[in-house]
C-alpha cells in the first residue's frame, strides 16, 4: 500500500465555520491584538486578519517597525464609516456597494491597498458610467491610477461629447486631461467644428482658464486648434454610417439539422456603401433578445434565452436530432461602439423572451415578451433610468400579449397585436385603448415616422381559430400596410408592398436616413431567400424598389432575426472580406460551384 496519503477535495463547511469564528470574536472583542483609531472612533481588531486582506496592515505589521509592536493605530483622512465597511468583508467576506459608498470605499480601499474591494468597486464603477458622471469617472480614474476605470470613461465621454462638453463637470479638468480628450480622434462628432469653436468659446470663459499663465493658456489653445491643418484626420464621429443590424442571425436550420454551442451572430449591412460588418456576437449564447437603438444611438439587447448546455439530450424522434432545453434570462446589455464589445448593464426585474424595447422621455421600456411565469408575468412591463442604470415597474399591459409590437411617438408608447391598440402615457401612468385596425394580424413588425404609425406584414388570424396565415395570401402578390393617425385616432389601409416572392412573415419595418423602408426576406417553395429593401412616398402612397440585396452577401440570416438601425464605426468593425463574383452561382442556387472542374462549397459569411 502507498504511504502517500489520499489527496481529499478542501472542506468548503470548515472554511466557513473558521470565518464565522473569526466574525463572533472581533463581535465579542475577543483575542483582538490591535485598535484602529478614526477620530473618535475605535475598532478592535486582529492583525492576522487585517493583513490577509490588506497590503497596507500586512507591511505595517511585519516589518518590524515600531508600527508593528503597537497596539494601537491611527488612521488620518479615512472614513470611519468607510472604514468599518472594509473591516466586515475582512471577517465575512460580504461588501455592499451601492451609488453613495462606492466612491469613498473606493478611496479608502486605495489607500489601504485592499485588492478585493478594489476590484468589486471598480467593476461597479465601470457598469454604472453613464453621459452625466462619465467626467467625474474619468478624474476619479486618473486620480488614482485606475487604468480600466479611466479608459471606460473616456471612452463615454468622447462617445456623449456633443453633450458632455458642456457640463460644468468637464470644463474643470486639468488641462491634462482636457488636452488628451480635445486631440482625441475618437470623439463623436459630426463636425470639427463642434471642438474647435464651440469648445474654445467654452474653455476660454472659464474662470480657471483665466487664472492659468500665458504659457500655460497657449498649450489649452493649441490643443482646441491641433486639427486645424486642411487635411486633418477626421475625428471617428465623422465616420458614422447608418447601418441595418440584424440580431440573432443564423443559418437555415434544415442546413444545421445537428448544432451544438453558439449559432447565431450579429451582421450589419450599410445600404450607402453596400457592405456587411460582423458585429460582436451576442454575450453567453443568448438567443431571442429584445433589440432597440436609442435616439441618441446607443445599442441595447435585453432579456433572451440561454441554452442549458447540460440538458443537451437525443430525444426519441425518428431523426435523433439533439435538442437543447433553455432558459430565460434578464440580462441587459449596452454595446460599446468604440470597442466592439457588449456591457453588462443592471439585469431587469423580469425575465423575458423577445421583449418590446421602447425609448420614451428619457426611460428604456421593456414590454411583455414571452415571460415565464404564467398570463399575467407576459403583461408586465417596467422602465429603465440611464443615469441611475436602475429598473421599475409601471402599470401592466391590459392584455397578455405573445406577437405585441411597441413604438413611441409624441412622447407616448403605443402597443399593437390583432387588432388592438393600446396607448401608454407616461406622465400617469395609464394604459388607453385606441382604434382597433381594419385587419387583425400578429407578428407584424411597425415603425413610427413623425405623427403617422405603420403596421405591416405579419399574419392574418382568422376568426376565432387562432389560424395564421401570410398577409400574402389574402391577395396572393403583396404585403398589408396600415396606417395610424396619431392626431386623429385613425387608421386606414395604405398601399400594399409589392413583394410577389414573399411567404414567409420576415418583414422588418425601419426608419433609414430619415424614409420609411422595409427590409424582406422573400422565399418561394424552396428556392433561396432574397432579400431587398422597399422604401415608401407618403404623398404618392407607394413603395418602390429601393435596393436589392444579395442573398450571398447575407446568407445567414434566417427567419427569426431582429431588425434594428443604428449609425455605427465601420473602422471598429469585422467587414466582410468575401464578395463572391455572381458568375460563380449556378442558376438553381445550389451550394456548390465549379472552380477548375473541382466543386467548391460556398464559405458563409
Amino acid at each position: 500500500m502507498s504511504e502517500v496519503g489520499e489527496r481529499r477535495p478542501v472542506n468548503a463547511d470548515y472554511a466557513v465555520s473558521v470565518l464565522e469564528q473569526l466574525k463572533y470574536f472581533y463581535e465579542q472583542k475577543l483575542l483582538t491584538d490591535i485598535t484602529l483609531l478614526v477620530e473618535e472612533n475605535e475598532f478592535p481588531c486582529h492583525k492576522m486578519v487585517l493583513a490577509t486582506c490588506s497590503s497596507y496592515f500586512r507591511a505595517m505589521f511585519m516589518s518590524g517597525l515600531s508600527e508593528s509592536k503597537q497596539t494601537h493605530v491611527h488612521l488620518r483622512n479615512v472614513d470611519p464609516i468607510t472604514l468599518q465597511t472594509i473591516i466586515t468583508y475582512a471577517y465575512t467576506g460580504n461588501l455592499v456597494i451601492n451609488d453613495t459608498t462606492v466612491e469613498p470605499l473606493y478611496e479608502t480601499a486605495c489607500f489601504l491597498q485592499v485588492e478585493d474591494v478594489l476590484l468589486q468597486c471598480r467593476e461597479y464603477l465601470v457598469k454604472k458610467i453613464t453621459a452625466e458622471n462619465c467626467v467625474r469617472m474619468l478624474s476619479i480614474g486618473d486620480l488614482f491610477s485606475c487604468t480600466e476605470l479611466k479608459q471606460s470613461a473616456k471612452r463615454m465621454v468622447e462617445h456623449k461629447f456633443s453633450v458632455v462638453y458642456r457640463q460644468d463637470a468637464f470644463l474643470q479638468l486639468s488641462h491634462e486631461l482636457l488636452l488628451d480628450l480635445l486631440s482625441s480622434d475618437n470623439l463623436n462628432v459630426e463636425k470639427e467644428e463642434t471642438i474647435r469653436i464651440d469648445a474654445l468659446s467654452e474653455v476660454t470663459q472659464r474662470a480657471w482658464f483665466q487664472g492659468l499663465p500665458p504659457n500655460d493658456k497657449s498649450v489649452v489653445v493649441q490643443g482646441l486648434y491641433k486639427s486645424m491643418p486642411k487635411f486633418f484626420k477626421p475625428r471617428l464621429g465623422m465616420t458614422k454610417e447608418e447601418m441595418l443590424i440584424f440580431v440573432e442571425a443564423e443559418p437555415p436550420a434544415e442546413s444545421h439539422p445537428v448544432v451544438i454551442g453558439p449559432r447565431h451572430t450579429v451582421v450589419c449591412y450599410s445600404p450607402q456603401a453596400e457592405k456587411v460588418y460582423k458585429l460582436c456576437s451576442l454575450p453567453g449564447d443568448l438567443q431571442k433578445v429584445g433589440t432597440f437603438v436609442t435616439p441618441d444611438n446607443d445599442v441595447y439587447i435585453a432579456g433572451g434565452q440561454i441554452p442549458l448546455k447540460s440538458a443537451l439530450a437525443t430525444h426519441g424522434s425518428k431523426s435523433g436530432k439533439l435538442q437543447a432545453a433553455y432558459c430565460s434570462v434578464d440580462t441587459f446589455y449596452w454595446l460599446d461602439a468604440q470597442q466592439n464589445a457588449w456591457v453588462a448593464k443592471t439585469p431587469m426585474l423580469y425575465t423575458r423572451t423577445k421583449p418590446s424595447l421602447v425609448y420614451c422621455q428619457g426611460f428604456i421600456y421593456a414590454i411583455g415578451g414571452d415571460n415565464v411565469g404564467g398570463e399575467l408575468n407576459k403583461r408586465t412591463v417596467e422602465r429603465y433610468d440611464c443615469e441611475q442604470d436602475e429598473w421599475s415597474v409601471t402599470s401592466p399591459l391590459p392584455c397578455a400579449w405573445s406577437w405585441s409590437t411597441a413604438v413611441t411617438a409624441r412622447d407616448c408608447i403605443y402597443v399593437m397585436t390583432h387588432d388592438l391598440m393600446y396607448c401608454y402615457f407616461p406622465r400617469a401612468d395609464t394604459w388607453v385603448e385606441m382604434a382597433m385596425r381594419q385587419t387583425s394580424r400578429c407578428f407584424a413588425s411597425a415603425a413610427a415616422l413623425g405623427d403617422l404609425l405603420f403596421y405591416i406584414g405579419g399574419l392574418h388570424v382568422v376568426g376565432n381559430s387562432g389560424l395564421r396565415l401570410p398577409t400574402s395570401t389574402i391577395d396572393g402578390s403583396s404585403v398589408t400596410v396600415e396606417i395610424y393617425d396619431v392626431n386623429k385616432n385613425e387608421w386606414r389601409l395604405a398601399a400594399n408592398i409589392p413583394a410577389k416572392r414573399y411567404s414567409d412573415p420576415c418583414v422588418r419595418a425601419v426608419v433609414l436616413l430619415n424614409t420609411l423602408c422595409i427590409f424582406i426576406r422573400e422565399t418561394h417553395l424552396n428556392e433561396r431567400a432574397k432579400y431587398a429593401l422597399y422604401q415608401y412616398d407618403l404623398e404618392l402612397d407607394c413603395w418602390s424598389l429601393r435596393q436589392p440585396v444579395s442573398e450571398r452577401v447575407l446568407w445567414d440570416l434566417g427567419k427569426d432575426f431582429r431588425c434594428a438601425v443604428g449609425k455605427l464605426y465601420p473602422s471598429c468593425l469585422d467587414e466582410s472580406p468575401w464578395k463572391p463574383p455572381t458568375y460563380l452561382f449556378s442558376p438553381d442556387g445550389a451550394e456548390e460551384f465549379e472552380v477548375d472542374e473541382d466543386m467548391v462549397l460556398l464559405p458563409h459569411v
